[in-house]
């Protein structure tokens, strides 16, 4: 998997404490089964329910739009329009892979970087008192000053 257990235990912690429930913390931690193995939404829903799958639904891209940032955006879009528990949920995906970002000893990702800024303004927009926010904002800027102040 993309992030590997770390990330989707990272995540999963960062819903619990920002006052996800159960199933919310189950789906945080399934949310990139279905982008990164053969694992289906219907097992998903035979094994955790139907909102848990609905939840990883809303967590997973739509491949078949190609272009990066079209996809991003689209995903973007409709988790925010998930409601507020997968806008959460996505908030703390990228919080987490910001922060394993700023760890990694090599050049961030500019785009994305970008999708991130793009997720904090809209989510933020639609749910300005949403839990993360000021985390994934700090992450960010300090990726940014890093980015700024790094050896070319």
């Amino acid at each position: 998997m993309a992030g590997g257990l770390e990330h989707l235990t990272e995540v999963s912690e960062l819903v619990r404490c920002a006052g996800g429930d159960s199933e919310l913390q189950a789906a945080a931690l399934l949310h990139d089964l279905v982008e990164d193995t053969d694992v289906e939404l219907d097992q998903i829903e035979a094994g955790f329910g139907e909102r848990v799958r609905q939840i990883v639904a809303a967590m997973t891209e739509d491949e078949s739009i190609e272009d990066y940032l079209a996809r991003k955006e689209e995903h973007r879009t409709r988790a925010c329009e998930a409601g507020r528990e997968v806008a959460l949920l996505f908030v703390a995906d990228k919080l987490s892979n910001a922060r394993r970002m700023r760890r990694a000893e090599k050049e961030p990702d500019a785009r994305k970087i970008g999708h991130y800024g793009a997720t904090l303004e809209t989510m933020r927009q639609a749910y300005p008192d949403l839990p993360l926010l000021s985390e994934l904002e700090a992450e960010l800027s300090a990726i940014r000053v890093e980015t700024q102040h790094s050896p070319a």
